[in-house]
């Protein structure tokens, strides 16, 4: 009895230890092809050297293409030796296509720019009132974003 609740205590230890070591994979790979146009991943490239960057520390992980990696400090101002174009601002993952959006997007675009368009809408205290130029130009703007999202 006393065997089986030691042999569970230490697998539960070296599983709850093994949670830790994958918990600090948070990031991305970065790496340039021939061509020398940059490239992201989440699995890093066969034969070719990379950088790992962690999203929660900011700092890069080089390789020369082997698994072994030596950690350096990344500074988002600094450009690669390689390329001279600059790591990204910022990386989006957009949700799925949603057809059903992309429709809708379009016949509000197509109600935005009819010729005299006259849009009503309700405040939160019930009063309705109409769009302003800007305001519907504003509206154009967020239809042409859910269009480029969910439309092909």
């Amino acid at each position: 009895m006393k065997n089986t609740a030691l042999t569970i205590a230490l697998c539960s230890g070296l599983l709850v230890c093994s949670f830790g070591v994958n918990a600090d994979k948070t990031g991305y790979y970065r790496w340039s092809d021939k061509d020398g146009k940059q490239h992201f991943s989440q699995q890093p490239p066969q034969g070719r050297p990379y950088e790992f960057v962690k999203t929660g520390s900011g700092a890069t992980m080089s390789s020369g293409g082997d698994d072994s990696s030596v950690e350096v400090p990344y500074s988002s101002n600094e450009a690669d030796s390689n390329n001279n174009e600059a790591p990204p601002e910022k990386m989006e993952i957009l949700p799925p296509k949603d057809p059903a959006l992309c429709e809708k997007a379009k016949a509000n675009m197509d109600s935005l720019r009819a010729n005299g368009a006259r849009i009503r809408i309700t405040n939160a205290d019930g009063t309705s009132r109409m769009l302003n130029t800007e305001e519907i130009k504003q509206q154009e703007n967020r239809a042409l974003e859910v269009i480029k999202i969910n439309c092909n």
